[in-house]
């Protein structure tokens, strides 16, 4: 069962983003996180924006994530593997189901709408077709109603192609820029120039650099890559900010997405093999 108190408790004061605050309803967002604090700092904001809409707010949660501070504002709780996996499966119906019902229940008991999060811990490969599928349906489903969602998705855990099908199946999708949270292109098109554009701008970087990248886009972590190639976490850091500035984007989220884009018009078999201190592994991207 779920635990709730009334969600118009929900401590709607500043600060939170402004980019949060401005959602409207009917619209469909994606966010990419790279720790704990940040998903938990995301979904406070968008609750607390939510409720100064007046809407009822709920969150399906990863397992095991302290959320006690939500729950004592009257966010409602529930178990992401529950939810979405309920009966061992993921099906797209009773999840639309479950979105109408819960906003016919917000609106029966007075709020102005709906703003729920969901998050994709318990997702797996067998099951990223079908919810790509149900994750752009979902942008009919609540056009024209009184209803917000987010979905969060792990930065460790995708790879460039995955980020890729992520912004495409949303109106709007977020990642972190320092201490605030920005919105990124959507709606992302295979056309020429934004592939040329996208091959210049991983052109532009460095060997190591690229290198560092393509592990980035296959989801490996930080101290991973640096033990793979035998460099300090620091050393890493560093790359990884460089990279980033060289391209001239502001998230790494943005960077996979031009890596990707690029990857028609930049030879971008496996780059570990070639670059300096590379341990020989060879995969296409």
């Amino acid at each position: 069962m779920p635990y709730r108190t009334d969600p118009k408790s929900v401590d709607t004061m500043p600060p939170y983003n402004a980019v949060l605050a401005a959602i409207c309803h009917g619209t469909h967002i994606c966010a990419f996180y790279e720790t704990e604090k940040d998903l938990l700092e995301l979904v406070s904001q968008f609750c607390a924006a939510g409720a100064r809409r007046g809407d009822l707010c709920l969150w399906v949660k990863p397992d095991g994530m302290n959320a006690d501070a939500l729950a004592n504002q009257g966010v409602e709780l529930h178990s992401a593997a529950d939810m979405y996996l309920n009966g061992g499966t993921f099906e797209a119906g009773p999840m639309v189901a479950l979105w109408d019902e819960k906003l016919a229940d917000a609106l029966a008991h007075d709020h102005d709408g709906l703003s729920a999060s969901g998050h994709t811990c318990w997702l797996q490969q067998r099951d990223w077709q079908a919810f790509m599928e149900y994750e752009k349906y979902l942008n009919h489903v609540i056009a024209g109603k009184p209803i917000s969602l987010l979905c969060t998705y792990p930065l460790s855990v995708c790879k460039a192609g995955d980020v890729l099908d992520v912004v495409r199946a949303h109106e709007v999708a977020l990642a972190k820029q320092g201490t605030h949270w920005s919105v990124i292109e959507s709606h992302l098109t295979d056309d020429s120039p934004l592939a040329l554009d996208g091959a210049s701008r991983v052109a532009s970087l460095s060997p190591r650099e690229r290198q560092v990248l393509s592990f980035v886009a296959e989801g490996t972590g930080t101290k991973a890559i640096a033990f793979e190639l035998g460099l300090s976490v620091r050393t890493i850091e560093v790359h990884r900010e460089r990279a980033i500035r060289r391209m001239g984007v502001r998230t790494m989220v943005e960077a996979i997405r031009l890596l990707t884009l690029a990857s028609p018009s930049v030879p971008l078999m496996d780059v570990r093999r070639n670059a300096p201190g590379g341990t020989g592994h060879f995969r296409a991207s």
